[in-house]
């Protein structure tokens, strides 16, 4: 075991050093701000304390109020060490970016228990398109899958750990419903709460996430239960659980939340009622904003109804600098075969997740869905980005599915793994095809129109 751990490590870390250094070439292109970089990179700078002209605010007050303080901080820790200039703008987002590709490395390994999956999995993270985009520019999002990625690691490895504990135990009696006490202060699972919490306390919709811990968490204690030949498992388990559960994923949370407003407070004398009118005030902006403007027309031209996002029918250009023979984008778009094969991974992981009774594929198909099935009634404006903390539960499906496609024999020979190799040097080299149009470089306008394909891709 142990050196299976050790090469995992060894491969986690190659795909990671790879992410960052992909992440981290001619981040300071374009030199401007672009898209919503506008409100988020500004803002990181005056968190950083930085004079509002300087950051291009026009007062000094920031510009996306509508949004938790802890994301427009992280960018301004950038902007405190390397400047206010775009390497300092984005350098938050390129390290957040790195760092998720080996929480998703760690976790496929406390999910496979496999060295080579776990390197697959942070491979497939690494080379992502649109997670890929969202660590190259200041923007929110990146934070937001950084913390909901470290949640989900850390409620596994709870899981795990608790799994192997049993596994160590002296076996009861059989016919014996008791289940060994656990402690109800687990601190792995008091620290999955505050990486929900920071995760909410850089966007609400954070909150998506947190909402499935405890449910993930109650159906395995269920069945740790049911296993133990307890009676009525569930109810045993939420009577047993819901101390834990509730310090686990609603005071912890909250308490992380409300310190990240602390620097808020203290700047108004901590003044609660002015905390809990401001909080009205977002409610309210994300209730009322309406994606058609005074003028009939939508207020934006890159929005897209969430049933369209699997199917990469409305991307969104964050950057576009052209002229009659060179064309030059950042492209927010997924990767093809992760966003398209998600159509049967989804549907896969449901099924291994009811016949086979195997937990790894809910670990990884609650987030998906929790994260994703709400935005499909949100009648607010929504783009193609509000996947990016989906982005690292599809790698981690692909991954489990290729895992038993490796697994499989035809005519007495393996020759599955080589379908698997060559599936993942294809994700490689359909990211490698990508690049151009993921970093705004100049390319010909042929080379181009050879990358954005479609009309709606424009």
């Amino acid at each position: 075991m142990r050196s299976s751990v050790q090469k995992a490590v060894v491969v986690v870390l190659a795909a990671t050093a790879l992410a960052g250094i992909l992440r981290g070439y001619h981040l300071g292109n374009p030199p401007e701000k672009v898209f919503d970089e506008v409100y988020y990179a500004s803002d990181g700078c005056w968190y950083a304390g930085e004079d509002y002209r300087d950051c291009g605010l026009d007062s000094d007050v920031e510009r996306s109020w509508v949004h938790p303080p802890l994301g427009k901080s992280i960018i301004g820790w950038g902007i405190d060490i390397f400047g206010n200039r775009p390497l300092g703008w984005r350098v938050a987002s390129a390290v957040a970016g790195s760092v998720t590709v080996a929480f998703v490395g760690a976790l496929a390994f406390l999910l496979t228990g496999s060295a080579i999956w776990a390197g697959a999995a942070s491979l497939l993270m690494a080379t992502e398109h649109l997670h890929f985009v969202q660590s190259r520019i200041a923007m929110l999002d990146v934070f937001l899958a950084m913390f909901v990625v470290l949640g989900f690691l850390l409620l596994v490895a709870d899981h795990t750990r608790l799994d192997r504990d049993e596994a160590s135990r002296l076996p009861q009696p059989e016919g014996s419903a008791d289940v060994s006490p656990r402690p109800r202060l687990r601190p792995l699972r008091l620290a999955a709460g505050a990486a929900f919490g920071a995760a909410v306390a850089v966007k609400w919709s954070g909150v998506l996430a947190l909402a499935a811990a405890p449910v993930l968490a109650l159906a395995w204690e269920r069945t740790r239960r049911k296993r133990a030949g307890a009676a009525h498992p569930w109810l045993r388990a939420m009577r047993e659980e819901w101390l834990g559960l509730t310090l686990a994923f609603l005071v912890v949370p909250f308490v992380v939340y409300a310190a990240v407003w602390v620097p808020w407070l203290q700047d108004r004398g901590f003044s609660f009622a002015e905390w809990f009118r401001h909080h009205g005030q977002m409610a309210s902006y994300h209730l009322n904003l309406s994606t058609i403007g005074d003028d009939g027309k939508p207020i934006h031209p890159y929005m897209s109804e969430a049933w369209t996002w699997f199917l990469l029918l409305r991307p969104v250009a964050y950057f576009w600098h052209g002229t009659d023979r060179t064309g030059a984008e950042i492209l927010g778009i997924g990767h093809p075969l992760l966003f398209w094969g998600a159509l049967l991974v989804i549907p896969y992981l449901a099924l291994a997740w009811a016949q086979k009774r195997d937990w790894r594929a809910g670990a990884v198909l609650v987030p998906i869905l929790a994260q994703y099935v709400p935005w499909l009634i949100v009648q607010r404006p929504a783009f193609l980005f509000y996947l990016t903390p989906v982005t690292p539960f599809l790698a981690l499906g692909t991954t489990y599915v290729l895992r038993d496609l490796a697994g499989l024999r035809l005519g007495g020979r393996r020759v599955a793994p080589i379908v698997v190799a060559v599936l993942l040097a294809l994700s490689v080299g359909i990211f490698a095809f990508f690049w151009p149009v993921l970093i705004g470089d100049t390319v010909s306008l042929d080379a181009w129109k050879a990358r954005v394909r479609f009309d709606g891709w424009i």
